[in-house]
């Protein structure tokens, strides 16, 4: 069978869907309807049997005072006994009964003077509290000897009587029988023609959920010869493509992350010390200083230079220069914390910066590192060798920038080197 036919099927089945919404929808409309036309009928009814009431009297407490509105409309109105409302409609706990009208069905209305203060609250208002605004708008006023008398409002609750309630009661059952047969016909139908249908719709969402989670090749059972089974092989090819694909593109990926990252590590490593070069340092620590600033949190760079590092390649040769930038760059990475930043940042100069960090604990960090330097086992590379370095080191955070920083630390290095190298000078805010 084709995909179309099955479609027309389902469209079948649409239809009989939509009878059994159009029964329910005529059920409520219907109900509604009588509903409203009784609420007409009753409201006439108590208009007629309010205006009746007061008009030997003119007002309400003068009529009441002769005669209970209730007791009134049952002298003038009795229901027939079948008709009569349960008892917890005939009396409003706070006010006097709702009235009957003729063997019409109790219907709660509100009942307010000329003051709009309520006289028959229905269940909703307390008699003697005046009448909302809203209520006020749709009010009816009561015209005794052409003066308003009174307002009724049209909110209330109604119950059909017992001849409406069975009459409404058959229309709906056979609306229903009707609607309820259309279904288990339509039901049927569904379940026959679908189950073919649903068992190869099944197999082509697992395998899609599959492919989604990332199992690429997958292979679904083809079953006749209509459109489902077309999609089903044009699917598994679909697969097995998408899946050689997905292969050669991951390996093309690796390769090029690879690449990737072996290219960023040369473009921000110093190729002799193996340590970060300028440019790096000038990105991370110009970060690093925006954090710093804007958390209010301390930080200190920092400038380093080898002693008479010409005199090393005059004296013992560049390869021996090249040696000891090597070392003291393997110094720095193996005494330095992790979060801190060291690079070369050209020739014997090296740079730091340090987060977190005050210019007590920079400069401390910085004189062990002095040290280090200093009574490294420079012999091994030449018997008269001897390296030492000096440094400087500042953490004022209103200089404007990390790098106005570093020139407060380059003029500490400066001041460094005068007062006689292998020193440690600091610059506070």
């Amino acid at each position: 069978m084709s995909l179309r036919t099955k479609l027309m099927l389902a469209l079948l089945f649409t239809g009989l869907a939509s009878v059994a919404m159009v029964g329910g929808l005529a059920s409520y409309g219907l109900g509604k309807k009588v509903d409203i036309i009784r609420r007409q009928a009753a409201a006439e009814h108590f208009y007629s049997a309010v205006s009746d009431y007061l008009r030997p009297y003119g007002s309400w407490q003068a009529a009441n005072q002769a005669e209970p509105f209730d007791l009134y409309m049952r002298r003038v109105r009795p229901a027939p006994a079948d008709h009569l409302p349960p008892p917890e409609l005939l009396r409003d706990r706070r006010g006097p009964p709702p009235p009957r009208a003729d063997g019409d069905a109790p219907f709660h209305f509100i009942l307010a003077d000329q003051d709009f203060a309520v006289l028959l609250g229905a269940g909703v208002y307390r008699p003697g509290e005046p009448l909302p605004q809203a209520a006020r708008r749709d009010a009816r006023p009561v015209m005794v000897n052409g003066k308003v008398a009174a307002y009724i409002s049209p909110e209330g609750v109604l119950t059909p009587s017992k001849e409406e309630q069975q009459y409404l009661d058959a229309m709906n059952e056979a609306l229903w029988a009707g609607v309820s047969g259309a279904a288990l016909l339509a039901l049927a139908l569904g379940v026959l023609l679908s189950r073919g249908l649903s068992r190869q719709l099944r197999h082509l969402i697992s395998a899609v959920r599959a492919i989604e989670q990332g199992s690429l090749r997958q292979n679904v059972p083809v079953e006749g010869h209509d459109e489902v089974a077309l999609l089903a092989r044009a699917f598994n090819e679909m697969s097995a493509q998408l899946a050689r694909s997905h292969e050669a593109l991951q390996d093309s990926h690796r390769t090029i992350s690879t690449q990737a990252d072996q290219l960023r590590e040369l473009s921000v490593r110093d190729a002799l010390t193996g340590l970060h070069n300028r440019r790096y340092f000038d990105e991370q620590a110009a970060s690093l200083y925006r954090h710093a600033l804007r958390y209010q949190r301390p930080f200190a760079v920092v400038i380093a230079d080898i002693d008479f590092f010409k005199r090393i390649n005059d004296q013992h040769t560049h390869a021996t220069g090249d040696a000891v930038l090597r070392a003291v760059g393997e110094i720095f990475r193996a005494h330095m914390r992790e979060s801190d930043l060291v690079a070369r940042y050209g020739g014997e100069e090296f740079v730091m910066a340090f987060p977190e960090t005050g210019l007590a604990q920079a400069a401390a960090l910085c004189d062990k590192l002095r040290e280090l330097i200093a009574a490294h086992p420079w012999q091994e590379l030449n018997p008269r060798l001897a390296v030492t370095i000096s440094i400087g080191v500042a953490a004022d955070l209103q200089a404007g920038s990390a790098e106005a920083m570093l020139q407060q630390a380059d003029a500490m290095l400066y001041r460094a080197k005068q007062d006689g190298r292998n020193r440690v000078c600091s610059l506070a805010a």
